[in-house]
């Protein structure tokens, strides 16, 4: 007979729920078995949520008969949250009370027309058909495999089947998906065109975050030194010859501040008691609560009547919009700021619940740090205040982060719960490195980095390949930066191991690690990732035809990475499924539908440390075999392994675009080839004239379109030279008398 494992949370909801399903046959709760356990994280939704509740024995029977399929936890987990809450709120429409009042051929027709619980959206009532039909024949198999006295025993545990035909009609299923397929394509159309401007955009607006950073730090060295009067008011510049559509120059102003001045300035809106604490410098007043503040207090433009523009984020937290989102003030309050984040798209697909878009779930990213009287003296202060409270160190770390997933993202489509994967480890970050061919010009080494990742859906601890450009690897390696800032490593020193977010339904398969996305030894949350990098690109209006303004999202970014692919470049679906680490053509075809632009990667240096430098020769030696076929494959083709015009390529495959490298998806351009593209942008004009002249039509509009692609891709390596200048743009704070 099996012993049960002492460390078995099964063995928690004893008494909670019947004995005879905690031990059901062919599950792990079978003492004569050696069947899969189910997982803690389900054990603790069935003890917390669905304990007590007239179908609580059929959830956990279901749970555990899908634990012994080996089904994946979070497929687990959704199929219990969608049950527990729609069999929940239909008992209470219906005034039920037992499993044994649930008719559900008569209950589900009736959610299915809407009769009850009006306000379910057509893909919630279509979402629980399909949960409730798949888990009661899920277990009515599984019951109907046991002896005939046990399935006597369990039957009273069995969810209902309900025949189809009592529905017949009623599944919207097909109208549901086309819907969505729909708004995703709308959405897809109207993020494609601005890929260059967006990726622009945000290395302009991270590079301001910089100089923010260092002119607050310069203002801070300054009242150490000097120990002026505070506030200490400065200014400096920004934006010297900008590029078209990032703003003007404009010279911004600045205060500094601490506890006391702030309240002795503003001391007709504080108490007498609060006004006397901050003179005798008590309490929250003390030399240990003391702390400085930076206050941005307006902009103005240089060289233009038009308006400044100033920060992007300074509405964010003017309405207090981050962190845990407005759940603070009147409920007229609340709802005044719940309209305003659904006028910005940022409605959450009209969930009742209210939004919070700029929520990292992390203190210190995107929120004011935990330090004693931080979030207290802000949130009372900011009323009272010119400008707006900026929180320097957490703004710089978001946009930090923010700025690297935007990149892989729009990069690679990548999906979130592979984005949370990389880490700084020899198994994750690697490099390779092979001799060019022969003949070739440019006769260095060539160099290709990529990380290895478990792709979703992937049932098996096989790593995919992910290849990145030398420009992503340089974003990898400022989060390095910060972090061993943060942690104040000594150089060399590895990160913290931190565990895998432990609420992501994937936690289970990774251990811990040197995870590139953490801070203050958690690992971040996928929708903290996505936080940061809304944070980094609010503002920028991206409606659709309808004029519904769209939110940046990573499964929208890996759509609009397909539609480029396929249905600009032309290149075969099966190519950029495996692009995209899908199996399934057909969701490939679905997701690259929408003929629109993309913009591809740009490169730069990296810091070799970072990465398991792989020779390819010596790779050879120590792969297994089907690696090493790989590797000679990968030698043989066109991309990964070599340069081409205008850039370097990142396909990891066979070319399908026949050498028709300019404007290709897979290359990320480089502006130092910019003479490369220029040399062929002659060329093709040069053959359009002749082409035209001998009135071949189909050979002119190739060529038309060949310059078409030339033209975007120098503006593209406009941008990019753009941005890297303006890394290199130097502040220095001018001090000023205060108004």
């Amino acid at each position: 007979m099996k012993t049960r494992l002492s460390d078995d949370p099964w063995q928690r909801l004893e008494g909670k729920f019947d004995t005879l399903v905690l031990h059901a046959p062919k599950t792990g709760g079978d003492p004569q078995g050696d069947w899969p356990r189910v997982h803690e994280r389900i054990v603790n939704y069935l003890e917390r949520a669905v304990a007590g509740k007239p179908w609580a024995d059929h959830l956990a029977l279901m749970a555990a008969v899908k634990a012994a399929s080996r089904r994946d936890v979070q497929t687990i987990m959704n199929g219990l949250w969608c049950l527990n809450t729609r069999l929940t709120q239909l008992f209470s429409a219906f005034g039920l009370h037992t499993m044994q009042e649930w008719k559900g051929e008569q209950h589900i027709p009736a959610y299915l027309k809407a009769e009850v619980l009006p306000g379910d959206s057509q893909l919630m009532r279509t979402m629980f058909w399909n949960q409730y039909n798949y888990t009661s024949k899920q277990v009515l198999k599984w019951l109907v495999a046991l002896p005939e006295g046990e399935q006597q025993l369990y039957q009273a545990f069995v969810l209902p089947v309900v025949d189809r035909y009592h529905v017949e009609g009623l599944i919207k299923e097909r109208e549901v998906k086309l819907r969505q397929r729909q708004a995703r394509k709308v959405e897809t159309e109207a993020v494609v065109p601005h890929y260059a401007a967006l990726r622009a955009q945000a290395h302009f607006r991270y590079n301001r975050v910089v100089r923010l950073r260092q002119a607050y730090q310069q203002a801070c060295a300054t009242i150490e030194r000097e120990h002026p009067a505070l506030p200490f008011a400065f200014s400096y510049e920004e934006g010297a010859n900008p590029p078209r559509g990032i703003p003007a120059q404009e010279r911004l102003f600045f205060r500094v501040w601490d506890h006391r001045s702030f309240v002795l300035a503003h001391a007709a809106d504080y108490s007498d008691t609060t006004v006397s604490d901050a003179r005798r410098q008590r309490h929250a007043f003390d030399d240990q609560h003391n702390h400085l503040y930076l206050e941005f207090v307006r902009a103005q433009r240089l060289g233009s009547d038009a308006p400044p523009e100033g920060w992007w984020f300074s509405e964010l937290l003017r309405l207090g919009m981050l962190g845990i989102g407005p759940t603070k003030g009147t409920a007229e309050e609340i709802a005044r700021q719940q309209q305003w984040l659904h006028e910005w798209g940022y409605g959450e697909g009209g969930s009742e619940m209210n939004s919070a878009p700029f929520d990292a779930h992390l203190t210190g990213v995107l929120t004011w740090t935990s330090r004693p009287g931080d979030s207290h003296f802000i949130r009372h202060a900011q009323p009272r205040a010119e400008g707006v409270f900026i929180p320097v160190e957490p703004f710089y770390v978001a946009a930090t982060f923010g700025l690297l997933a935007f990149d892989v993202f729009t990069s690679t489509g990548m999906r979130s719960n592979e984005l949370m994967q990389i880490s700084l480890s020899k198994a994750c970050l690697g490099r390779v490195i092979d001799t060019p061919p022969p003949g070739a010009k440019d006769q260095s080494l060539r160099t290709r980095y990529f990380f290895r990742l478990i792709p979703k859906g992937e049932r098996t601890d096989t790593l995919a390949t992910y290849f990145v450009s030398k420009e992503t690897i340089r974003l990898v390696e400022r989060v390095e930066h910060l972090l061993q800032e943060h942690y104040e490593l000594q150089p060399g020193e590895m990160l913290p191991l931190v565990p895998f977010e432990p609420g992501h339904g994937r936690a289970h398969r990774f251990a811990p690690a040197p995870y590139l996305f953490q801070y203050n030894h958690l690992h971040l949350r996928a929708q903290g990732i996505i936080a940061c990098m809304r944070f980094l690109l609010h503002g920028m209006l991206l409606p659709t035809r309808e004029g519904k303004q769209v939110v940046l999202k990573p499964h929208l970014l890996r759509h609009s990475f397909a539609t480029y692919a396929v249905q600009v470049e032309k290149l075969p679906v099966d190519v950029v499924a495996i692009w995209l680490k899908q199996k399934d053509l057909e969701t490939t075809r679905y997701y690259s539908q929408v003929p629109e632009v993309m913009v591809a990667e740009e490169h730069a240096s990296f810091l070799s440390r970072l990465s398991a430098s792989l020779n390819v020769r010596e790779l050879v030696l120590r792969s297994p075999e089907e690696v090493r076929q790989q590797v000679e494959e990968a030698k043989r083709r066109i991309g990964t392994l070599v340069p081409v015009t205008g850039g370097e390529c990142t396909l990891h495959a066979y070319c399908p675009a026949q050498f028709m490298c300019v404007g290709c998806a897979a290359k990320a351009p480089d502006p130092e080839k910019r003479y490369q593209v220029e040399e062929k942008k002659r060329w093709a004009s040069a053959r359009l004239t002749y082409y035209t002249e001998e009135d071949l039509v189909l050979e002119a509009e190739r060529m038309k379109q060949l310059l078409r692609d030339c033209d975007a891709e120098l503006q593209e390596m406009d941008w990019i030279e753009a941005y890297r200048r303006d890394e290199h743009h130097v502040i220095t704070i001018q001090p000023r008398m205060p108004r």
